[in-house]
């Protein structure tokens, strides 16, 4: 394989048929972090995104509005751009399909297109009449068996179809069928996650039809030079702009560098609703055009809403722009990208998001850097302490292999086991104990420096996800306002004697509001805590359960249990499975609290078990026991020790 020398990350080019939903924030978040993350390590990283502006649903929206078209995208274009920043998306370039530099790069591929020739020796473009149904917001034709009957409604917009006839200018893709099978078989295009390669590879087994590459009935799009009263297919003119963004037209610097040259990686991300175009279409017109066809897809799953897909068609939308002025950005970038596996589809709720923004953010992040910062200016008048031996919180490596592979909540786990590791380490060192013995000072000096410099690293590494709060922690440590590169990577970079900035809150906690029916209290994009809410009405006091007697107490058996090894049970969102060491004996406890803890981050956590319990299976797994959890904002929060318990001590 060809040494990677550039990296081109793109978006799709978002249609501006309505302004931008969740699922547009979710893809552009994550070629954002892992742009970023490509950066950190000193990579030549690209990022592109931008605005899909042709076609026939947007000539109608426009109509309907009573306002020219080009006024209309102009105006959506805005709002994308605009969430963006508030995002903190730093893309280096965003391209219209209105712009000039389009048009002419489109133009120029077209004209290779229409003198290119098939291996055969055939036209690669050639006219046809077509007869089919079709669906003017894909604006793509459909097969029969794509169809919902009845009404021959379109399955994603569940509308109906439009019987159409028309002459047209094709693309002759199934000649190029062989050679999109051996690309991708090859692995010289990259299609991940897996399921989706064999989907494609499945699709051209099945054999690949030639597709229409001009429309007669559109008028809001690029004329056809051949037949001026016929415009390029949108997915023609949508799908080059990852060329001519770059300067395609006119050969420039930045496409030679980041599309043309033999050591560039081009890499797009996509939704599995446009598989399709950019893994058969777009390779296979590039083929045939005599330029480098891409060479990494990777397919995003669907967010959905009460188990249906997001469509702004169906109404069925999270408002991105809702949940920036509710929570602020950094915690919804880290939500939509540690809450799934990224490629999968998955279910959003706003409990779920209030319950790891309390748990992740506030209580595990939040009070990590505020208690290691506040021990600093109490014991060393908020100075760098003396280094000691080096201690490995976490792997940096290890943390961007799992960006690059776009295993984000996998590299967030990582980092949140070096929070945890970091908290415990608190807790099992004591260091208010240490302070009040001068012969510790250097022990103190060690622990302290480790724990600075592991919340520098955390930071650092938590960075392409949460820009923002990341470049607070760097302020607060006392370090340079600057993007971070390859030797911010290395443990020890902070300066002994260097004295920390001022100290502020990170993640305020989201108290819900006295009316059980009423939304969580906002935190704004600075993450300022809200105003206090009213206080609420004296609500009448809830009867007093049954009470058991001190004998029927005992016959309990709690016994504090460390972790020694944990994995999620197959199948299930909630459960894992732990192995636990009660001092005499190992056992197998099933606990409901996968949802609230990775199970990376459970080992060497010292629990509370009820040891006398009734072996009972959960999903076919045996569990010898129970684990002490509340219930906190509907996550669970496990009852642990605040020192070090030996494992099997009674619980009383």
């Amino acid at each position: 394989m060809t040494e990677r020398r550039t990296w081109l990350l793109t978006t799709p080019i978002y249609y501006v048929n309505d302004v931008p939903h969740v699922g547009h924030a979710y893809t552009t978040i994550a070629a954002d972090t892992l742009t970023r993350a490509r950066r950190l390590q000193g990579k030549d990283a690209f990022l592109l995104t931008g605005t899909d502006e042709h076609g026939q649903n947007i000539e109608r929206i426009a109509r309907e509005k009573g306002i020219p078209t080009q006024q209309y995208c102009d105006q959506i274009a805005a709002v994308f751009r605009q969430l963006w920043d508030r995002l903190d998306i730093r893309y280096d370039r965003f391209i219209r399909t209105t712009e000039d530099v389009h048009v002419r790069g489109v133009l120029k591929l077209w004209g290779r297109l229409i003198e290119a020739k098939c291996s055969d020796g055939r036209d690669a473009i050639y006219k046809g009449t077509y007869a089919g149904w079709y669906c003017p917001r894909c604006e793509a034709f459909k097969d029969e068996d794509e169809l919902k009957q009845p009404g021959n409604l379109c399955a994603d917009h569940e509308r109906p179809c439009e019987w159409t006839e028309e002459e047209n200018f094709f693309f002759r893709l199934s000649a190029y069928e062989a050679w999109l099978r051996e690309e991708i078989g090859s692995g010289r295009l990259r299609i991940d996650p897996d399921e989706r390669r064999n989907e494609v590879l499945g699709i051209i087994n099945q054999g690949l039809k030639d597709f229409s590459v001009s429309r007669a009935r559109v008028k809001w799009g690029i004329p056809v030079p051949q037949r001026p009263d016929h415009v390029l297919y949108v997915w023609v003119d949508a799908l080059s702009n990852y060329i001519t963004a770059l300067g395609y037209a006119d050969d420039g610097a930045q496409y030679k560098k980041y599309w043309e040259s033999a050591g560039a990686e081009r890499f797009h991300l996509i939704g599995k609703d446009i598989l399709r175009f950019h893994c058969l279409y777009w390779p296979a017109l590039l083929q045939a055009a005599g330029v480098p066809p891409p060479n990494r897809e990777f397919v995003q799953g669907w967010i959905t809403k009460e188990g249906r897909k997001l469509s702004k068609t169906t109404g069925n939308v999270i408002d991105p722009q809702v949940l920036v002025d509710r929570y602020g950005p950094d915690p919804v970038r880290y939500f939509l990208l540690r809450e799934s596996t990224y490629g999968q589809d998955w279910d959003f709720t706003e409990p779920g998001f209030v319950g790891r923004y309390n748990s992740d953010l506030a209580n595990d992040l939040g009070n990590l850097v505020s208690r290691a910062l506040t021990m600093v200016v109490r014991y060393r008048d908020g100075r760098v302490p003396l280094r000691g031996d080096r201690f490995d919180v976490l792997e940096p490596a290890k943390v961007l292999a799992s960006y690059e592979a776009l295993d984000f909540a996998g590299a967030l786990s990582q980092v949140w086991a070096a929070v945890t590791k970091l908290n415990q380490r608190i807790v099992t060192h004591a260091p208010w104990e240490m302070a009040k013995d001068p012969h510790q000072s250097t022990r103190l000096d060690a622990l302290l420096y480790d724990l600075l410099e592991g919340v520098r690293l955390i930071a650092l590494l938590v960075q392409p996800v949460m820009p923002r709060a990341a470049g607070r922690i760097f302020r607060m440590l006392g370090l340079a306002d600057r993007d971070p590169g390859p030797d911010d990577l290395v443990w020890g970079r902070l300066e002994p004697g260097s004295p920390l900035g001022a100290i502020e809150s990170l993640f305020p906690r989201i108290e819900k509001a006295a009316d059980p029916a009423a939304k969580e209290k906002p935190v704004s994009d600075g993450n300022v805590p809200p105003p206090p809410a009213a206080p609420a009405t004296p609500a009448a006091s809830p009867p007093v359960p049954d009470r058991i007697d001190i004998a029927d107490f005992a016959k309990i058996e709690l016994r504090a249990a460390l972790v020694i090894a944990a994995e999620k049970v197959e199948g299930s969102k909630k459960l894992v499975k732990l192995q636990v060491d009660l001092g005499t004996e190992k056992r197998q406890v099933v606990a409901g609290i996968a949802e609230s803890y990775a199970a990376e981050t459970l080992v060497g956590k010292r629990v509370v078990i009820v040891a006398n319990l009734k072996p009972a299976k959960l999903m076919g797994v045996e569990s010898n026991g129970m684990v002490l959890a509340a219930s906190v904002d509907g996550k669970a929060v496990l009852c642990t020790f605040d020192a070090e318990v030996p494992p099997g001590a009674k619980v009383k």
